[in-house]
C-alpha cells in the first residue's frame, strides 16, 4: 500500500475522469464519441421514468452534450450493433463484447438456478407457454409482448404481467432471445442467433471468469472506491466480490491507496493499476474537473454505495417513490455537477406538447454560495439541456433556493 495520503479533491478528479465526466464535450458528438464513453463506463442504465429524457439518453448527454439519440439507438439495435441490452448494474445498455461474459449468467437463468426463475418456468402450463412464445418468434421474427394474445393474471410478485410477457423475459434472461429493437420504448424480442455474432455466442467463459472480469472492469470504470464498493457496479454479492478483490490486490491489478473523505479523515481505497497515471496527474494539478453538467439519478457515478456521501459530501436519493409530503427535494431531481463538486439538484418536468421545461424545485447544498461563474456555467448547461429536449421555454416554480433561482431566472 502506498503511504501517500491523497486529498479528497484528487480522489474526486480521478473518479470523474474515469467516469467521463471531466473531459471536454465534443463539438459535434458522433457514433465514435458514444462508443468511447460506453466502452469506458461499461453501461448505461435503462429506466422507465421519463419526466425528461430517459436515463440512458440522459447519462450520455451528461458526458457528451446534445447529440442525436438515433445514434445510440442504431448502435444498440441495428444490424451493425456495438451494444446490447442485458442485466449489469440493472437493466443496461452494455458493449456487445460483454456478451460472452454474460453467457454463464444466462445459463443459470436457463437452468432455473436463479432466484428470479427458480420456480415460474416449472409451474403448470408455463413450460408450454415458453415453447409457444419461442416458436412464434421463430416463425414470425422479432415480436413485442403486445403481439401475444393472452389474458393478464392477478397482480402479484410479478406485477400484472401476462404469461407471454413472463416467457419473453425468461427467454431473454436465458440468452435465447435478445432485445432486437424498441418501438415506443417497448422491447422487441428476436432470436439471439439472428442478432449476436457467432464468435461472441461461442465464448466459453466460466462463471468465475465473468465475476473476475466484472470486478476488474468495475474498478477501472468507477475510478477509485473502497474495497467493499467495487462489486456494487454490477450488483455483485459481497461474498463473491471480496475474494476476487483480495486476489486482485495480491496480483497487483488493484492498488491499495489512502485518501481523505469529505471530513478530512483517512480512508482505505482501491484503484486499478491502469488508472495510477491519472492519480499522479490529478495530484500534480495536471488533471482537473472543469465540467458543469446535470446527472441522471441512475448515473453510474452513484453506483458505488455511499461514495456520494463519503467522497462528494452529497446524498443522492430518488424521491419519486416517496409520498409527496415526505419529499425533501422533489420527484425526480437531477444532481448538478460543477467543477468537481455536486453543488445541488433540481426537479425538472418536460411538457413535450408545448416544449416547456418546468423547474419545479432548485436546491443548493448548504455550504454552496452561488457566484457569477457558477451561474454562468449552470445557465450554459441548462441551455444545452433544453436544446437536447427540444424545449423552447423554461419556467421556474418557487421551491428551493431563492437566490439561486432568482439569479438563474435573470440569466435566462
Amino acid at each position: 500500500m502506498s503511504t501517500t495520503t491523497h486529498s479528497n479533491e484528487t480522489i474526486r478528479k480521478v473518479i470523474l475522469y474515469c467516469q467521463q465526466l471531466s473531459n471536454t464535450v465534443p463539438d459535434k458528438p458522433t457514433a465514435d464519441s458514444i462508443i468511447s464513453v460506453v466502452s469506458k463506463i461499461r453501461a448505461l442504465q435503462i429506466d422507465t421514468l421519463q419526466m425528461v429524457k430517459r436515463s440512458h439518453f440522459l447519462a450520455l448527454w451528461s458526458r457528451i452534450g446534445t447529440y442525436d439519440e438515433k445514434l445510440l439507438n442504431e448502435l444498440t439495435y441495428s444490424n451493425n450493433r456495438r451494444f446490447f441490452e442485458y442485466w449489469y448494474h440493472a437493466a443496461c445498455i452494455i458493449p456487445i463484447e460483454e456478451f460472452g461474459y454474460r453467457i454463464p449468467i444466462m445459463k443459470k437463468h436457463f437452468q432455473k438456478e436463479t432466484r428470479r426463475w427458480h420456480s415460474w418456468p416449472n409451474e403448470k402450463n408455463n413450460s408450454s407457454t415458453i415453447t409457444e412464445v419461442l416458436n412464434k418468434i421463430k416463425s414470425n421474427g422479432p415480436l413485442r409482448a403486445s403481439d401475444f394474445d393472452d389474458i393478464k393474471k392477478q397482480r402479484g410478485s410479478w406485477w400484472n404481467w401476462k404469461p407471454s410477457k413472463r416467457a419473453l423475459e425468461y427467454l431473454n434472461d436465458s440468452g435465447i432471445t435478445v432485445v432486437a429493437d424498441r418501438i415506443n420504448f417497448q422491447r422487441v424480442y428476436g432470436l439471439t442467433e439472428s442478432h449476436i455474432p457467432k464468435s461472441l455466442r461461442n465464448k466459453n467463459y466460466s462463471e468465475q471468469d465473468t465475476f473476475t472480469h466484472d470486478i476488474e472492469m468495475s474498478l477501472k470504470a468507477t475510478g477509485i472506491c473502497s474495497p467493499s464498493q467495487v462489486g456494487n457496479y454490477t450488483h455483485m454479492k459481497q461474498g463473491i466480490s471480496k475474494s476476487i478483490v483480495k486476489e486482485m490486490i495480491r496480483s497487483g491489478t488493484a492498488i491499495e491507496i489512502i485518501g481523505r473523505d469529505t471530513y478530512g479523515e483517512e480512508i482505505d481505497l482501491l484503484i486499478h493499476k491502469d488508472n495510477l497515471h491519472f492519480l499522479e496527474l490529478a495530484a500534480t494539478g495536471a488533471l482537473n474537473s472543469e465540467r458543469t453538467t446535470f446527472l441522471s439519478p441512475f448515473d453510474s457515478l452513484f453506483w458505488a454505495k455511499g461514495r456520494d456521501e463519503s467522497i462528494f459530501s452529497f446524498t443522492q436519493i430518488l424521491e419519486c417513490y416517496k409520498p409527496k409530503n415526505q419529499r425533501k427535494w422533489g420527484y425526480f431531481c437531477l444532481p448538478i455537477l460543477h467543477r468537481g463538486s455536486l453543488i445541488g439538484r433540481f426537479d425538472p418536468k418536460l411538457d413535450r406538447r408545448t416544449g416547456t421545461m418546468t423547474i419545479k424545485s432548485l436546491h443548493l447544498e448548504p455550504e454552496i454560495q452561488p457566484d457569477e461563474e457558477m451561474i454562468a456555467k449552470v445557465t450554459e448547461s441548462m441551455r444545452d439541456f433544453l436544446s437536447f429536449h427540444d424545449a423552447h421555454e423554461i419556467t421556474f416554480e418557487n421551491a428551493g433556493n431563492l437566490e439561486f433561482r432568482t439569479r438563474l431566472q435573470k440569466a435566462f
